[in-house]
């Protein structure tokens, strides 16, 4: 399955990068929003995506079952901006 993503009000930026106004994508799936940890940096794991080199496409391989994902842009050091830039959950299902 393949995503497009982008932003609104913010630059894509990759990680590293101190750019004014921009960040980077995380991807987080299956986590529910009440897990998001917003104080430090995102973990790198199987369920976070990180796409640090400011990447707006991304196609994953799925098992079959529903599927959630959330965006949420990082900055240079993958730590969520404050105020949070977090996308609505989106489901999907891969028979």
């Amino acid at each position: 399955m393949t995503f497009q993503f982008g932003a609104r009000g913010i630059g894509i930026a990759p990680a590293g990068v101190d750019w004014p106004d921009t960040g980077h994508h995380h991807m987080l799936i299956n986590v529910a929003p009440d897990e998001i940890e917003f104080s430090g940096d995102i973990a790198f794991s199987d369920t976070s995506l990180h796409f640090g080199g400011g990447q707006t496409e991304a196609t994953l391989e799925l098992p079959t079952g529903t599927h959630t994902f959330i965006l949420v842009m990082g900055d240079q050091f993958h730590v969520p901006h404050d105020p949070p830039i977090v996308s609505e959950m989106i489901t999907v299902t891969i028979e």
